[in-house]
This record gives structure tokens, sequence and C-alpha cells, in this order.
């Protein structure tokens, strides 16, 4: 029984990690097209947490990411992506100089 659960226990970890990374793949896939279609230069794109939120009224499960993106090539601004799962829920971009 113990070593049923055991593997069980390891399974989930392996299973959770995977989708981990499926989604920071879809994030920044999803930074890139967002930054091709503003005309702006892509950095760094990485994982700041995760939290319940409100959207549309319903409480959701968000993985924020830390969208790191230049305008000129000079200056470096912070952009947030929201996703729900492997959907974008928002991507909120500062104001930048271009």
């Amino acid at each position: 029984m113990g070593s049923v659960l055991l593997l069980l226990l390891i399974s989930t970890i392996c299973y959770v990690f995977w989708l981990q990374r499926k989604q920071d793949e879809r994030a920044l896939m999803l930074a890139r097209q967002l930054c091709q279609q503003q005309n702006l230069q892509l950095l760094d794109c990485g994982r700041a947490g995760h939290n319940f939120q409100k959207i549309q009224s319903r409480l959701r499960f968000i993985t924020r990411y830390q969208v790191d993106f230049s305008g000129d090539g000079e200056s470096r601004y912070q952009a947030e992506l929201l996703l729900n799962g492997m959907r974008l829920a928002a991507f909120n971009l500062p104001a930048h100089r271009i």
C-alpha cells in the first residue's frame, strides 16, 4: 500500500512539473507574438507566481509572468502576462518610449 502511494505521489509531481513547463512554453510563445504585434523587442519572460484572481466575475487560478521588453533598443520595461491554464487572461503593457 505504501509503495503504491509513493508511486502515485511521484507520478503526480512529475505531471504537475510537465504541465508547468508546457504553460511556460505557451507564455513565451504568447509574449513573442504580443511583442511582435506591438513592434517591441522581447528581452525576457519568466514566471512571477500563481494566485487566485477574479476574472469576469469568476475566481480563477492565474499564473503570472513578467515580460521584459524594449521599445527603442536602449531602455527596459516590464509588462505582465496572465495565463488561465493555457489561455491568455490579460497582457498589461505599461507606457513606454518608442
